[in-house]
């Protein structure tokens, strides 16, 4: 078994996802551990090209979407999920 698929099989199984929209996603894990993730601290580290600005130094994340909201989220492929 490679560590690949070890990590993976060590992982907590999600057994929840709710939407609270328009602030607040929560999930949920068989382990019994349960996040409440805000949009904005969602939004701030998402990977997405827009909450970074680029500079000569490299990107740096924009802080302060207080004002951000989700209003729907779907599945993507096996594990994603799009807001």
């Amino acid at each position: 078994m490679s560590s690949v698929q070890r990590a993976a099989g060590d992982c907590p199984r999600l057994i929840r996802f709710a939407l609270h929209a328009p602030k607040n996603v929560e999930v949920e894990y068989v382990n019994g551990i349960r996040y409440i993730l805000p949009a904005e601290y969602l939004r701030v580290l998402s990977p997405a090209v827009d909450s970074k600005i680029r500079s000569v130094a490299g990107e740096k994340v924009i802080y302060g979407r207080r004002h951000v909201g989700i209003m729907s989220a779907e599945p993507v492929g096996n594990y994603g999920v799009t807001f």
